[in-house]
């Protein structure tokens, strides 16, 4: 069986966006072990989301003229994580991947370290989320945080069921929007007036829509307000035309593009 070998991708540098739009077509050269060799599996890790894509050596190393010791080689075969692992995922289904203790750098693990990971990403491209309690969704990504929001359970599910997916979606929609937010009040585009005392931005999520009776609201009908635009959304004079212009504003910030997904 080939190597496996965790690699680095980036927000700033695009890396991200090109990942977003590759194809298995696709081939550009990374940054990877000095002994990757050719058909070797990549999984790019992205900080603040986790494993992103896999991916497949197709050249041999060679020393990158624009990063001093380091080598590269060209990889295709491209193919998105949905939604992404994030580090907290992975830490609680792979202890032993000590890389994940600081992930800055590239690392290609031990066999059976490696067949635990190809079993993780396989896993979550079958059956999606699979951690859906209070400390994994407080770890989640932003990727991960939308397709739980996005959660709907079938009619003929048991009310045990139903009551943890209304639960898992409620608790998923308010972390998600205030990570969406980035600690910038989306009504004002002002920061958030103070920090809570975990280090965070203090936003309120806030539905444009009154909820119905099949639970939490869409992610693209909740936005992040500041105390100030939370308040004149409820009670100011203005608040029914203040209230449009918010839903205005999340057709730009969040496309209602990705239908609810049913639990099995």
């Amino acid at each position: 069986m080939s190597n496996l070998h965790v690699i680095q991708g980036g927000v700033s540098n695009r890396d991200k966006a090109f990942l977003d739009k590759a194809s298995r077509g696709d081939a550009t050269l990374w940054t990877v072990p000095k002994g990757a060799v050719p058909d070797d599996e990549v999984v790019i890790y992205i900080a603040g989301y986790g494993f992103y894509a896999t991916a497949v050596v197709n050249s041999r190393t060679k020393l990158r003229k624009d990063r001093p010791n380091r080598y590269g080689a060209q990889i295709t075969n491209f193919a998105r994580i949905q939604p992404a692992i994030s580090l907290g995922i992975i830490c609680r289904h792979i202890p032993f991947l000590t890389w994940a203790n600081y992930p800055r750098s590239i690392t290609t693990p031990g066999a059976e370290v490696s067949e635990q990971i190809r079993k993780l990403i396989n896993d979550r491209r079958k059956r999606g989320l699979s951690d859906l309690d209070d400390e994994a969704l407080l770890e989640a990504n932003m990727d991960e945080l939308r397709a739980a929001a996005l959660l709907a359970e079938k009619p003929s599910a048991p009310a045990s069921v139903r009551e943890t997916i209304f639960r898992v979606r409620s608790t998923a929609i308010k972390r998600y929007v205030l990570l969406r937010a980035g600690g910038i009040c989306e009504g004002c585009d002002v920061h958030a007036p103070f920090d809570k005392a975990d280090g965070s931005p203090y936003l309120e999520p806030h539905h444009t829509h009154q909820l119905s009776d099949e639970g939490p609201d869409h992610p693209a009908h909740v936005i992040a307000l500041c105390p100030n635009c939370h308040r004149r959304a409820h009670f100011a004079d203005d608040a029914s035309k203040f209230n449009k212009s918010l839903i205005k504003a999340l057709l730009k910030i969040e496309p209602d593009r990705t239908k609810k997904r049913s639990v099995k």
